[in-house]
């Protein structure tokens, strides 16, 4: 009976093969769940790259829109200051226009004394200089405003103003700081740059990169000239804590500030005309020669 049952042996090989067929089931488990994984992963990168890159697209068009909306109110400030400069030139023209006629019929009339026309006179050039319509010369300071050759490797926001470079704000500062201190008169120049005279109604302010001043565009170094007593001006300007104090700390811009014996400050542009009257004193009426009356 045990010889008879020998042949099943053989028939029981192939019952045995279908144990080991799980495996390879497996193994596709094991790869696809790793396919699933690598693409997820890939996914998440994909989504964390896509996602820095839309926030910098929004992050420059946002600086973009601000920088275009900074360009429109320049622009519309500069043409609301323009206006006003030239409503104010308009006015000055228009009252010595009125003076001018008012002078020639006391001239041509003969209807002034010799003291009334040396009072008119008088008061005439005081109202000049306070126009800054006549030259000044006088003791006074000279500050001269540098940029610091490194302001431009400081990087930082591009929309906010480089460090240690001279702003329009800086050179204002430094006027208005001169006029609370009394100076007699003040004039700014740039690099190779004549000197303007500044008067109470003259512009500073910065467009786009350039630094105007009575709307002449201004390049650094801007040296600042006021005459005055010498010694009241610089301490105004060099008191501990001051502006000059406050642009060497903070900004890194060359100051330097100088005492001199004698300035010689140029008229404002308006007084383009001059004639003399026949007390010698200088006018700058159009049409205007002479106080005097005819034949006088």
């Amino acid at each position: 009976m045990n010889l008879s049952s020998s042949p099943s042996l053989p028939g029981s090989a192939p019952d045995a093969a279908p144990l080991a067929a799980p495996a390879p089931v497996a193994v596709r488990h094991r790869s696809l769940h790793s396919l699933l994984g690598t693409i997820t992963g890939i996914c998440f990168i994909f989504g964390a790259l896509l996602a820095v890159q839309l926030r910098t697209i929004k992050n420059i068009e946002d600086q973009r829109v601000q920088k275009s909306q900074n360009d429109v109110l320049q622009k519309q400030q500069a043409q609301h200051n323009r206006a006003d400069a030239d409503k104010a030139a308009r006015d000055a023209q228009k009252a010595r226009a009125q003076l001018a006629i008012a002078l020639h019929n006391l001239k041509a009339n003969g209807a002034l004394s010799g003291a009334q026309i040396k009072a008119l006179t008088t008061q005439i050039k005081d109202l000049q200089s306070l126009a800054c319509l006549t030259p000044v010369t006088g003791p006074g300071i000279r500050i001269v405003l540098s940029d610091n050759p490194q302001a431009a490797n400081a990087g930082g926001n591009p929309s906010l103003p480089l460090p240690g470079l001279v702003h329009d704000y800086d050179v204002l500062q430094v006027v208005n700081e001169l006029r609370a201190a009394k100076a007699d008169a003040i004039a700014v120049s740039g690099a190779r740059g004549k000197p303007i005279r500044i008067t109470g109604t003259t512009p500073i302010r910065c467009v786009g990169p350039v630094i105007f001043i009575n709307w002449n565009p201004v390049a650094a170094p801007f040296s600042i000239e006021a005459t005055g007593e010498a010694g009241t001006l610089r301490s105004a300007l060099e008191m501990p804590g001051g502006i000059v104090e406050n642009m060497r700390s903070q900004g890194a811009v060359g100051v330097k500030v100088s005492a001199l014996d004698e300035l010689t400050l140029p008229a404002a542009d308006a007084a383009s005309s001059s004639a003399t009257t026949a007390t010698g004193i200088s006018t700058s009426i159009p049409g205007v020669t002479s106080l005097a009356p005819k034949g006088a």
